[in-house]
């Protein structure tokens, strides 16, 4: 059997999903597919979809859903892949015009691959890199 080829959906959590939903639209641009209020909020990035869930709700059993429970509890770490390095200082400067401080900006030492770090509104660590810190195409951004 071949191994997957992407991975269609990352989850992360969030216990204002009003606060995530306008942080991952209005500053990173991402397509709202659906929401729950309170509950959850999907979002399109290109041809993955990021899943934003309330961690009380999803852990909630018996309300019919025959989805199996999950979560996590604490902060998660999702990274946007960026074409390049420009591409990485433009969502930079994009993140300070929001009034979002940077938490860190990272040069991977072996691919010489760029980073920058920030915060969502529930201390999720959301990082823009280029692809290439995995050793993937600059091409295919």
């Amino acid at each position: 059997m071949e191994s997957p080829k992407a991975i269609l959906e990352t989850t992360i959590y969030a216990g204002d999903i009003d606060a995530a939903e306008a942080f991952y639209r209005d500053v990173l641009g991402l397509d709202v597919v659906a929401k729950l209020d309170g509950k959850f909020v999907f979002l399109r990035c290109g041809q993955q979809m990021l899943l934003v869930f309330n961690p009380v709700e999803s852990a909630r059993a018996g309300d019919g859903n025959p989805i199996p429970r999950h979560g996590a509890c604490g902060s998660g770490h999702v990274c946007f892949r960026a074409a390049d390095v420009a591409e990485v200082n433009r969502w930079r400067d994009r993140f300070r015009s929001f009034g979002i401080a940077i938490e860190h900006e990272h040069v991977w030492e072996k691919t010489g691959g760029h980073s920058v770090y920030i915060r969502d509104p529930a201390g999720n660590s959301v990082e823009v890199a280029e692809g290439r810190i995995w050793g993937f195409d600059q091409a295919a951004g």
